[in-house]
This record gives C-alpha cells, structure tokens and sequence, in this order.
C-alpha cells in the first residue's frame, strides 16, 4: 500500500510538472523550454534605443496553445497598475502584450495584451490600417508583482482564432513581443516597430512552434428584460450565440434573436452636414470573427457596416388603412430573427459566408443581407472579391454591390492597394474605385498618397458606409520623424507631417483645395503637444444643397486655420490636455457679410485618486460667426452659431467582478441672428427676404451600467440609459435650460437587465 502511494505521488508531481498555471509565476520546469527574446527597443518614440528596463520574454507551445511569459524589471515605485475596460486603449498603465500572425502571410495580426492589474486587451492589426480592439477573444493571463519586477503570463489557445490547417509537426508563425512602461509612456518592442506603424507586420519575427489544432464549441445562451419607461416599450427575449471552430480552418458562427441591451451608448454628435455620421459596432456577435469582412478606407468607406443590421424599420404607412396605428407602431430600430456567418481557411485562400435576417413587424418587413468574401495570397500579392446583397422585403428591391480588392506588397518599404467598386439599386447602376499606395522611405521617414472615384449613381449605404458619392479625391503626404535629440533638449520626439488634398465633384466642381501641416512633440517629461495648421483656397461646396439639380453648389472663400494641442503629463492622481483652435475666412461680397470666424475650446482631465476609480470629465465650447446652414432647395441661412458639450465618465472596479460604468455627455446648441440667404444657379449667396428663425437645441445621452462577471465572457448586466432631444425655434432659452430641457423630457428611459452564459 505504501509503495502504491508513493507511484501515485510520483504520478501526479510528474503530471502537474507538465501542466501549466496561468497565475504570473513562472515557475514550472516547462519554461525552461521555452524560446527567449531579451533585446528590446524603443518604438514610441521611435528612438528606437536600447531602454534602461530590461526585459525577458520566454515563447513556448504544447497541446493547449501557445504559452508567452514576459518578466519586466523596474522598480516597485514607477509600477503603475490602475484598473481600467477590457479593450480600453489608450491606458497609462504597465502591460505586456504580443502579436502573432498565425497563418505567416503578412495579411494580419492578433494582438493579445494584459495590464499589471489583470485587465486584458485583444484586437487585430489588418495589413493597411490601424489596430482594432473591438474584438474579445476567449484566452487567459494573470500578472504578478516582485521585488524588482513584476511578470504576466499568457495562454493563447489553438483555437482562439481561425488559421488555416497546417499537416506538419512544426507551424511557421510571426510575432512581436512588446511592453509599455507607464511611467516614462513608452513602448518597447523586440522587432524594431510598433503597432500603429506601417511596416509592423513586414517586420515581425518568424518563429517555428509544436504545431496542434483544437476543436472549441461555444455557446453563449442570453435571457434579457428591456422597459422603456418613455414609451412603456416592454420586451423579455431569450437567444443565443453560437462558435463553433472545427479546428481544421472552419468557423460557424451563429446568433438567434440577439438583444443589445448591454451596448455602450455612442457619443452625441450634432451633425447638419448632407454626410451621414459613421458610429462603430458595439455588438459581441458583430464583432467576432469579422476580420475577412472588413474592407475599408479610412472614414471614406466599408464595404460592410453591421449597424445596417436592426437599424430602424422602413414603414409606408401612408398607403395603410390603419395609417394612424401604423405611425403609432413605428419603431427606431428592427428586431433581428439570426444572423450566421461561416469562414473557412485553406492554403492561402480565405472563403466567407455572411447572412443576416430581420424579423418582420405588423406594418413592415426585415431587410434580408447577404455577404460572399474570399481573398487569395500570390506570393506578395493578395487578389479579393466582396458580394454584398441587400434585399428590402417591402418594397421587393436589392441593392448589390461588387469589389475586387488586390493588394502588393512590393517591398519592407512599398505597399499598394486598389480597390474596384460596382453598384446596381433599383436598375439604376455605378461604379467607383481606390488607389493608395503608402511607402516607407526610412523609419523615420513616410509618404502616402491615394485616389478615389465615386461615380454619381453608385450606391453603398444598404449593407455598407460610403462618406460621399459623385466625388473625386486625390491626396498626398509626407511625414518626417527626428529623435535624438541633446540630452539637455526637453524633447524626445519630433513629428512633422504635411497634406494635400484635391476634392470635387464628377462634374469637375472642384471643392476647396487643402494644404495642412501637422508637428507633433514628444517631450522627455511625457507630455506632448501638437501644433497645426490649414489653408483652404476658394472653392465649391457640392454637397450643402442635397444634390439639387438646378442649385448643385455654393461658393466658399478661402480660410485658414490653426490648432493646439495639449496634453499633462500625470501628475500621479491627475492628469489634463487642453485644446484650442481658430479659423478665420474673407467675407462674401454678395451679401451683407463681416466674414466667416470659428473659435474653439476644450479643457479635459481624469482623476484616479485609486488604482479602481477613475473619473473622467470634459467640456468644449465652438462658436462660428456666419455658419452657414442649408434650410431646403436652394434655400439656406447665416447664424451666430454658439455650442458647448459636457462629458462626464466615471469608472469604477471592485475586485475582478463587479465593474460599474457611467457615461453621459450633454449638448446645447444656440444659433442666432438668422441671415436668410439664397443661392443663385453659379453658386453665389445672396440676400433673401424669407423669414428664418433663430433656433436652439438641446442633447443628451446618459448611460450606468454594472457588470458582474460570473466566469470569462460570462457576465450579468443592469443598464439604466436615459436620452433626450430637445429642438426650439422660439429661442427663448438660456444655456442653463438647454441644459435642463432634455434630461426632464427625455426621449427614451431604459432600464435593461442581461444574463449572458457561456458554455
């Protein structure tokens, strides 16, 4: 019996000797195994020197993924571990992090990163555009102080994301380990780049692992309770979300009878522009996985905006009978039935399906969406094809649109892409396309410049996002970095960049053209300060008369404008940047004008007097003399315009469970002394005797919402969101009561309960 015990001891040290803790130690025999990184560089600044923290970074994988152990040497006093948001960036805080390019092609990389006080962070870094944190993925790591350093441990399973199979014991894959040291605000990186850059995924390191696949089937069951206590709105909904990754370069994804109740609420943005404003996806299902989807231009396009799916519901209510119940009926927002989304990996090929239907109301119809994507790598060259499908089932219409995408990378220094763009809606069809090349002389020297094209006709806004149409663009940059600076200089970094860009209409209706230049300072005290400024020549506005046929234009003088930019740096419980900015233009001849004046102002800060409560607060005031709005036609009006917006966030974390957040932010807009204007058919303003009003307006969005996490992606919400908007063209209002207005009247009161499991 006692020998029989003494093997079970045996047994089980030589087990656990195998197994790995996630718990910020280190201290298994398996590490001593692992591949080591020990030289690192600085990157922001990109002086690119050898840092006086050192670092060691341990890379190693088994059956269970791929294990990364960072040990970081500084002292305890400059450890700085406040709580903050999964996926919150920027974040002063100590962290490690690593990007790994599974499928060893350049095309991206998923960035896993944790905080000193056990937040994590996970997002994407697509070949030509920035890091995106919007995603959650489903791994594991925990940190650990010492005397002398602290360590973070990380666990990245197989199957935490799709790549393609690979049929040998060893799977190529390209990473960069990296380290932010809070208290001198500065990254380091072992592969001589940074994320935001664009040579980050030409220069990451290619490493060979123990190659393993892992099935994973995930299910993600929901019960929720919405109550509008506004419009006595009142839902129970139970759904589910479905992942599953077959482990051999396959995903279905799937979502029935989704509920949003737990979104963060936007931002107020107060737009009278004829551009829409583009708001990004805050919705888990939406989110996951959607990398091969994602096709776009900077804010100039997407091919695909998943806010399409559930926004408000069309409704022909004037052809009912029961007109009256059918306006009564009308809701902001659509109810979704499913949405299913299956990618698959194979070689250099990727293929995806995406569908999503909306459920069908009393008095209107779901849109159906469809979406066919796949992309294939030659060599240095990726080739692309995007189909999107929109059909909107109560007018029995589809809108389609077409992209070839194709891209090449021609050398660590030159990356081209080009995109073609086809669009048919209501047989009526058009086109569009991108050309952008981005070349990375030096690392301390960048140009870019691209093209866009969008024909008249072409259509993106069923399923995507598209800023304009019957537009030209063309714009080219430079900027130039310097670092090195003399050790009795303040500064540590220097940036200057300068624009140019051309824009018109189809027609050749060239709109302002506009030269700025940007320089950006980093100093040695991390803070940092941007000075800027921008000159507009004279030009034609094609897009403030709505597309008017017989009035397509009004003419613009030339501007010019400046901008500063400050930001602290912390001063351990606090810290602020401020902004102020001017422009000025010459005034029109052809009506009673003094000339355009814009003067803005913006003083912001946080306070986190704990490493677990943080307030934030901001407040910004615009007033523009002759703003010049568009009313209908060719009709339009000159005001004083006056605007201040408040914002208030406040976080707060108890252990690593609970998690309370508020979000609020309040708008009051004044426009006075109305000048009614007219435009003539060459664009020319003049004045009209047409009465115009003075009016005033008031905004805002609130939002408190506890988090409980029951488990890892496992959470149970309570959201209370209140909004109003309050318009008055009597204005009879002082700042005061624009204030006041929406918050006593407010459009929607929502009180929102979640239960969100996984299995």
């Amino acid at each position: 019996m006692k020998k029989l015990l003494v093997h079970l001891i045996f047994f089980m040290t030589s087990l656990s000797a195998n197994e790995i803790v996630i718990d910020g130690r280190l201290d298994e025999s398996l590490w001593d195994e692992a591949k080591v990184i020990n030289e690192f560089f600085e990157v922001s600044p990109y002086t690119l020197l050898k840092p006086e923290e050192k670092t060691i970074t341990k890379i190693f994988s088994n059956e269970n993924g791929i294990y990364v152990g960072f040990i970081n040497f500084q002292s305890n006093s400059s450890m700085l571990s406040k709580k903050s948001n999964r996926d919150q960036t920027p974040n002063n805080t100590d962290q490690n992090g690593i990007a790994i390019d599974f499928d060893n092609d350049g095309q991206k990389a998923y960035m896993f990163q944790v905080t000193l006080a056990n937040i994590q962070a996970d997002g994407i870094k697509a070949l030509g555009d920035w890091p995106k944190y919007d995603w959650d993925g489903d791994w594991k790591a925990a940190t650990q102080k010492y005397d002398g350093y602290w360590v973070s441990e990380f666990l990245i399973p197989w199957n935490v994301v799709l790549m393609k199979e690979v049929e040998k014991e060893l799977r190529d894959i390209n990473i960069a380990s990296f380290r932010y040291i809070a208290k001198r605000q500065t990254w380091i990186n072992d592969t001589k780049t940074f994320g935001n850059r664009a040579d980050f995924l030409w220069k990451m390191r290619s490493v060979q692992v123990k190659n393993f696949t892992q099935e994973k089937l995930n299910i993600f069951p929901f019960i929720s309770k919405t109550y509008n206590s506004v419009t006595k709105f009142n839902e129970n909904k139970i759904g589910t979300e479905v992942f599953y990754n077959t482990g051999t370069g396959k995903q279905i994804n799937l979502t029935l009878n989704p509920d949003f109740g737990q979104a963060e609420s936007d931002e107020v943005i107060v737009n009278f522009s004829a551009q829409e404003t583009f708001f990004s996806e805050k919705r888990a299902f939406f989110n996951e996985n959607q990398s091969l989807f994602n096709l776009s231009h900077y804010d100039r396009y997407r091919i695909i905006n998943t806010r399409r799916i559930g926004a408000a519901s069309e409704y022909d209510c004037p052809s009912l009978v029961k007109k009256e119940a059918c306006e009564e009926s009308s809701k902001n927002y659509t109810d979704i039935d499913y949405a299913l989304r299956y990618t698959q990996k194979r070689n250099d090929t990727d293929i995806g399906i995406f569908i999503a239907q909306e459920d069908d109301e009393q008095y209107s119809k779901g849109k159906s969406f469809y979406a066919f994507r796949t992309k294939k790598k030659i060599g240095t060259k990726t080739f692309g094809y995007f189909l999107t499908n929109v059909k909107n089932n109560l007018s029995d219409k589809n809108a389609i649109v077409n992209v070839f995408d194709y891209s090449n990378i021609k050398s660590d220094k030159l990356t081209i892409y080009n995109d073609l763009l086809t669009s048919k809606k209501d047989s009526q069809s058009g086109y569009g396309f991108r050309s952008q090349f981005v070349y990375q002389l030096t690392g301390y020297k960048r140009r870019s410049g691209s093209i866009v094209y969008f024909d008249d006709s072409f259509e993106l806004d069923d399923f995507g996002y598209l800023k304009k149409n019957d537009w030209f663009h063309f714009g080219i940059g430079q900027d130039i970095t310097k670092v090195n600076f003399s050790e009795d200089s303040n500064i540590e970094e220097r940036r200057i960049g300068i624009d140019f860009n051309y824009d018109s209409d189809t027609s050749g209706n060239s709109n302002p053209f506009n030269i700025r230049q940007e320089f950006n300072f980093a100093y040695k005290n991390t803070s940092s300060f941007q000075m800027s400024w921008d000159l507009k020549t004279s030009g034609k506005d094609t897009t403030i008369t709505r597309k008017n046929t017989e009035y397509p234009y009004i003419k613009n003088k030339r501007s010019i404008s400046f901008n500063l930019d400050y930001e602290s740096p912390s001063f351990g419980s606090w810290e602020y940047d401020w902004r102020i900015g001017y422009e000025t233009s010459d005034k029109y001849n052809s009506w009673e004008s003094d000339g355009y004046e814009r003067r803005f102002a913006k003083i912001a800060g946080s306070f986190y007097p704990l490493d677990n409560f943080r307030l934030g607060y901001s407040f910004r005031i615009r007033e523009e003399d002759e703003w010049i709005n568009w009313i209908e036609g060719n009709k339009l009006a000159a005001y004083d315009l006056t605007q201040r917006i408040i914002s208030l966030n406040l976080n707060w974390y108890q252990g690593s469970k609970h998690e309370v957040r508020l979000k609020s932010q309040f708008v009051a807009l004044n426009a006075e002394n109305p000048v009614s204007l007219t435009a003539n058919r060459n664009g020319y303003l003049l004045n009209d005797t047409r009465n115009v009003n003075a009016f005033n307006q008031g905004i805002f969005s609130f939002q408190i919402r506890y988090k409980y996490e029951i488990a890892q992606l496992s959470n149970i919400y309570v959201v209370y969101t209140k909004g109003g908007n309050v318009f008055d063209d009597d204005n009879e209002k002082n700042t005061s009561k624009i204030f006041k207005d929406p918050w006593n009247n407010p459009n929607n009161e929502i009180f929102s309960l979640k239960f969100r499991l996984k299995f």
